[in-house]
């Protein structure tokens, strides 16, 4: 069997790989999923970060801190090893159940196998003297001035400076301490800090957290902090809570600040405890985590208590938002792994009785087909404001059903299909009156060979609405449809990877006026020894903001953005990345947004004077 094995991992290593330009998993590739008011940047950090300072697959305690894996991937690879030995390669991850060539090239970037032998618990000594320090400094802006700057309404200057200090210890031990200074602010003003200092697996200590953390448990229906997984084309989207997490170093929303811990308790069994203290709330509570093979358990219960009671004011769509100087939720999630079905959920239940639910299914039929099903319901006057469910709204005021599937299609095509069918029963700021909706995406793609990828999606969007500019005494609603389809090719050559992006939009209303655009997007990217580039260029011709486009491109850490198009006009981008040497790393981005004609960019003090706006940002990035 031994021999077998070696034998087989030989085979995969000298395999060529499929589709390369798929392997370089960036944060780009993820958010062309997100819905447009979500918020990528944390992700971006997480994916950098793993990115420079690889998981070695072979420590397998330090597994639960990648975002990607199921409990259930954990626990299949550390039977792997148990029965077969250590990984040779990242490729092995090919033989181990529950791992498919998609996941593997997407998460070969971010892991490593090399041989590791755990030694114990280290000491303060050894911590020190073998611990990896990471420093990141950068500074960036906008070249032309914004008339909120010449008029005086805006405070400090238009510079965003930043800078984060990492100290790690393998997974066991992460120090981190930064600052951000927004343009508009003063130097030394109102700037973000944070600070965190993270412990692993440390006896019967699991986790301890103190300064800023999130706190993620179940499928985000009682408690969810932080990044907001988003539903990825194809895959059904159930939530792997990783409990408590140091919070993102310039994440400014949603962390908690103070104190976090889990305990196990006995083999299986295990507590989690926090405490935090927030410029307006306290928030206490606890997790309770149960594990039986492949089957997790768990209860959550929080209570917030805020300074001063939120009030709001009234309103045609807001009567049943919460209202308070206090609150209390209590939940139980289930994930269970049988066989090549998974089942999931989560019911919760805030002071008041009322409740909020979202479960499914996700079978997987072997070859890379699955087929799964979600459904969720949260109550309009379900009451949490640290909740963060799958949904396309809040977990609040929405009920609706999924489906999603990944399928093998014959002359080697594979489709991702996701419908989603949802409704509305109580008001919403957009419609003042109960409404519904239904969005439809599918996804057909193909290698071309070991080099070569082809793409085309398709997203059909229907909802109900008020028509804008009509106030509630004379309310009026509207149905509108957007719809996008879009095309991609990549290839890779040598240290090469040209891919060629079109996109379509069109959004249709019924008093509205209709609007539509396009976009022609081509991308280079380079990667040669200490040498990385991407060079980015997007036409685009886009009638207004309901048939707006995203556009994905290449970021720095902790520099996150994606712009969304319209009007007329075109886009560079370019991405510079030097490695000096093993320990400093220059990064240099500069984007150009042009509008031939145009006597100004933006409206108000955001506007600029000309057709062009240009920013830049500088990184220099040391670890040692």
């Amino acid at each position: 069997m031994f021999l077998i094995r070696r034998l087989m991992v030989l085979i995969l290593l000298a395999t060529p790989v499929v589709a390369a330009s798929q392997t370089n998993l960036s944060v780009e590739e993820w958010v062309d999923e997100l819905n447009s008011d979500a918020d990528a940047s944390e992700l971006n950090d997480i994916l950098l970060q793993y990115a420079d300072n690889p998981v070695n697959l072979n420590d397998t305690a330090s597994l639960s801190s990648l975002p990607f894996l199921s409990p259930f991937q954990i626990l299949s690879l550390r039977n792997y090893i148990i029965l077969y030995g250590q990984l040779l390669s990242v490729r092995e991850l090919l033989m181990v159940p529950g791992y498919d060539s998609l996941f593997v090239a997407s998460i070969a970037p971010l892991v490593k196998a090399e041989p590791f032998e755990d030694k114990g618990l280290p000491s303060i000594a050894e911590i020190l003297r073998r611990g990896h320090h990471t420093l990141v400094t950068g500074l960036g802006g906008t070249m032309e001035q914004a008339e909120g700057y010449a008029n005086g309404h805006y405070e400090g200057d238009n510079l965003r400076g930043l800078m984060c200090y990492r100290f790690s210890y393998g997974h066991r031990v992460a120090l981190q301490f930064s600052a951000d200074k927004d343009p508009m602010e003063e130097w030394g003003g109102d700037n973000f800090y944070n600070f965190s200092l993270a412990l692993s697996d440390i006896g019967r200590l699991e986790k301890l957290v103190v300064g800023r953390y999130n706190l993620q448990f179940g499928q985000g229906v009682t408690l969810w902090t932080g990044f907001v997984p988003f539903s990825v084309l194809g895959i059904s989207p159930v939530r792997y809570a990783k409990g408590v997490r140091a919070a993102s170093a310039f994440y400014e929303e949603g962390w908690q600040q103070g104190l976090a811990a889990t305990v196990g308790i006995v083999r299986g069994l295990s507590i989690t405890a926090f405490g935090s203290r927030t410029d307006d709330e306290w928030l206490g509570g606890g997790h309770l985590t149960l594990r039986h093979g492949n089957l997790i358990l768990g209860l959550t219960a929080a209570a917030s208590l805020f300074d001063d009671s939120l009030r709001l004011r009234d309103y045609v769509y807001n009567q049943d938002y919460f209202r308070g100087d206090r609150s209390a939720v209590l939940g139980i999630d289930v994930l269970w792994q049988a066989g090549r079905t998974l089942l999931f959920g989560e019911v919760a239940t805030d002071a008041e009785g009322h409740l909020a639910g979202v479960g499914g299914a996700r079978l997987s039929v072997g070859g890379g087909n699955s087929i799964g099903v979600t459904l969720r319901h949260y109550d309009p006057r379900y009451h949490n404001l640290h909740a963060a469910a799958y949904g396309l709204t809040s977990t609040h005021n929405e009920q609706g059903v999924s489906l999603d599937a990944q399928l093998r299609l014959p002359f080697q095509l594979t489709a991702l299909l996701a419908a989603d069918i949802h409704r509305y029963s109580s008001l919403r700021s957009s419609s003042y009156s109960p409404s519904a909706g239904s969005w439809l995406r599918m996804q057909l793609g193909r290698h071309l060979g070991h080099n070569a990828d082809f793409s085309l999606r398709y997203s059909h969007r229907l909802q109900q609405r008020n028509v804008p500019g009509i106030d509630s005494a004379t309310y009026c609603s509207e149905e509108t449809l957007r719809r996008q389809l879009q095309g991609q090719f990549r290839f890779v050559y040598g240290s090469w990877c040209f891919s060629t992006r079109a996109i379509l939009s069109w959004f249709d209303a019924e008093h509205t006026v209709d609007q539509h655009g396009w976009l022609l997007a081509q991308e280079a990217r380079y990667s040669h020894g200490r040498w990385q580039g991407t060079l980015q260029a997007a036409w685009h011709n886009i009638d207004g903001y309901y048939a707006r486009i995203t556009l994905s491109e290449s970021n720095l850490q902790y520099t996150f953005s994606i712009p969304s198009l319209q009007g007329q006009g075109l886009r560079l981008s370019a991405v510079v990345r030097c490695d000096i040497s093993r320990w400093l790393k220059l990064s240099l981005k500069y984007t150009l947004t042009g509008h031939p004609g145009e006597e100004t960019i933006g409206t108000g003090d955001a506007a600029t004077q000309g057709s062009v706006r240009q920013t830049w940002h500088l990184q220099v990035r040391m670890a040692f």
